[in-house]
């Protein structure tokens, strides 16, 4: 009776350690398996071409994907006094449907190109129905004015939060199993010692 009862609690305390161990290894797959998919996330976030169109002027653009866009003010240096006023225009060559462009000047938000020029963020929209769409700009007045270049695109601060937050929820996902299998471990630990403590003490009441 004796040695079941220790072939028992050598049972307990193994399926302790083997829900501990089996907890931190599924913890670090999910963790490296989220971590290693970073590079191809943003890259998909971030491989829309940049439509551009000289102001006053317009473009017509295929937007192929459904999500956040941004409309940049492209120049050689980074705008300091914020961008000028301008009239701009989003609407669907489909459905003929105007599309809110909100301003939305982001100093930070920002790309750059090989020819060294850079482009920040002007306004901000999301597109629900992928296809072509047009793109207008001009004066405010209508007047013309020294020409300006923009480019619409991905929201590439928008993007980079989407997929921050998409890494997070998987990353905290692993931490939550890790937790687990930490806290289930040390239960099963805890109650078989409480068990086989009993277990003595009732043994030494019948020795006598």
């Amino acid at each position: 009776m004796k040695i079941n009862r220790i072939n028992t609690r050598r049972l307990w305390y193994g399926a302790a350690i083997l829900v501990l161990m089996l907890g931190c290894l599924t913890s670090a797959i999910i963790t490296i398996s989220t971590l290693s998919s970073y590079p191809s996330l943003i890259s998909a976030a971030y491989k829309s071409p940049l439509r551009k169109v000289e102001v006053p002027g317009e473009v017509e653009i295929d937007l192929s994907r459904r999500g956040a866009y941004g409309v940049y003010l492209e120049a050689a240096h980074v705008p300091i006094e914020g961008p000028p006023a301008l009239d701009c225009n989003l609407n669907s060559k489909t459905s003929g449907d105007d599309i809110p462009l909100v301003p939305d000047y982001v100093p930070t938000n920002r790309y750059e190109t090989q020819d060294d020029r850079v482009g920040v963020l002007i306004y901000s929209t999301t597109v629900d129905d992928p296809g072509l769409y047009r793109l207008s700009c001009e004066y405010p007045d209508g007047r013309a004015r020294s020409k300006l270049m923009l480019a619409i695109g991905p929201n590439y601060f928008f993007e980079f939060l989407r997929v921050a937050w998409k890494l997070g929820g998987s990353i905290l996902g692993g931490a939550a199993v890790l937790i687990g299998s930490v806290v289930l471990s040390f239960l099963i630990a805890l109650l078989t010692f409480i068990g086989t403590k009993s277990q003595r003490q009732v043994g030494g009441e019948l020795d006598d």
